[in-house]
């Protein structure tokens, strides 16, 4: 599977909120596959630079299979099928390890050295960081929804750089709105595109309205593929919570949306605590990182983030030393401004992020840098409390 697996599958974990059934006296009949998809819960996402994931678990088993496509939409002769088992930690990140792989591929092990971290809100999203010898890339992931629930209006952010290593969300364009309006069969496509210098009132190097997209046709689902001259050039998975994640391709990376709310407020970020994963893509050895950030007013009545990396993703402990600090503007419809500060000094970097609120569960995806390197920094996190 070539060293993609190694580059774009990398990133991360799986963490899943359930796990296989207490109850010993239930007994799984013999004739049940190894993911029974009367149970499953199926997600579908991208990952950089352009590859699709879909993956269904079996709670009832604490089984899982998943299937990657590295961009080539239409030609299945090259995709992967993985099987696993999974636990979930007290934490509330989830462990899944690979025990079978078709084909068999060198860089997919089977003997327990190669598994993912995730991180689940049941019905709104799933965050996998894939780790151990086949640690890389973050992989975004929504669950299946309806057709019907699709029009509306999303803020997105660009989650899956189609090329890691030259990604500069400073001037590239990182985040935006795309609203899908039902037409005929299918939905048109419209929007507006920033980079993040466009925060601060600032040269708003890489902006303007998006064009261009053909037509988009959700088959079944919630799961859209939008077509051109016959081939497919990107394909979608919407949910009914007001989750969506895009993927356009392999080389041509991948978008995580949130329909805009208006119950998504600055207000609506206090005193709450999120767990996630950060996403660094221009990190050769570590391009994803767990981390919990919570939430809480200083004494100007400013809302400040402050987030620590785990040291230790199955026990819960956290690094209290050395941090970031993400410092809210302003919120709209779902839409945050602000800024990040990685060192504690008067430097900070223009930050841009999309909110959903769906009751208590919540969902906050985070485009920024460091300010010292500019390297690009990415953050999906979910509510916790």
């Amino acid at each position: 599977m070539k060293k993609i697996f190694v580059n774009a599958l990398i990133l991360s974990g799986i963490l899943l909120m359930a796990s296989c059934s207490d109850d010993d006296s239930k007994v799984v009949p013999a004739d049940v596959p190894f993911v029974n998809p009367e149970v499953a819960e199926v997600y579908v996402g991208t990952q950089s630079p352009g590859d699709v994931w879909t993956w269904s678990l079996d709670k009832e088993q604490g089984h899982m299979t998943a299937s990657w496509d590295y961009g080539t939409f239409d030609d299945t002769s090259d995709d992967i099928a993985i099987e696993g088992t999974f636990e979930t930690f007290p934490s509330g990140f989830m462990k899944v390890t690979i025990t079978n792989a078709e084909p068999a591929n060198d860089e997919i092990p089977t003997d327990g050295t190669a598994w993912f971290y995730a991180l689940e809100i049941p019905g709104m999203a799933m965050i996998i960081k894939p780790e151990g010898s086949i640690k890389g890339d973050i992989i975004a992931m929504v669950p299946e929804g309806d057709c019907a629930n699709i029009p509306g209006s999303y803020n997105y952010i660009i989650t899956a750089p189609g090329g890691q290593s030259d990604f500069d969300p400073i001037t590239d364009e990182a985040f935006g709105y795309v609203d899908f309006a039902a037409s005929g069969n299918g939905f048109d496509i419209s929007g507006y595109k920033f980079s993040l210098d466009c925060v601060n009132d600032g040269a708003c190097t890489d902006s303007g309205t998006i064009e261009g997209l053909p037509v988009a046709t959700c088959v079944n689902n919630g799961f859209v593929e939008i077509m051109d001259g016959g081939k497919t050039v990107a394909q979608g998975q919407f949910t009914n919570a007001g989750a969506m994640m895009m993927d356009f391709g392999y080389g041509n990376g991948g978008v995580f949306a949130l329909k805009t709310d208006a119950n998504a407020t600055k207000d609506a970020l206090l005193n709450n605590t999120y767990n996630g994963i950060a996403y660094l893509p221009k990190h050769n050895d570590e391009q994803t990182v767990p981390v919990k950030l919570s939430f809480a007013k200083n004494d100007l009545n400013n809302m400040i983030g402050t987030g620590y990396k785990y040291t230790n993703i199955e026990n819960g402990t956290v690094d209290n030393e050395e941090g970031a600090v993400v410092i809210v503007e302003d919120v709209i419809n779902g839409r945050v401004l602000g800024s990040m500060n990685f060192d504690e000094d008067n430097d900070v970097s223009d930050m841009a992020a999309a909110l959903l609120v769906n009751g208590n569960d919540q969902i906050l995806i985070v485009t920024s840098y460091d300010e010292e390197s500019l390297n690009p920094i990415i953050l999906i996190l979910a509510k916790q409390n």
